[in-house]
């Protein structure tokens, strides 16, 4: 299942970032851009479902 990375802008929007072949590479890559941008990412299947939401540390 294709999954999409959004990482979220100061004003509250998502801007998409990579689409990725299946849902556990999407939430590493989710993991690692939420640590160096300091912002809170997503992971979004291709229906529009949100999978995880993930905070920086």
């Amino acid at each position: 299942m294709q999954t999409q990375v959004l990482s979220q802008r100061p004003d509250g929007g998502w801007d998409p970032m990579k689409v990725y072949p299946n849902p556990l590479l999407a939430y590493i890559a989710a993991r690692k851009l939420s640590r160096g941008q300091q912002r809170r990412c997503r992971t979004v299947c291709t229906s529009g479902q949100v999978l995880e939401d993930i905070l920086p540390a």
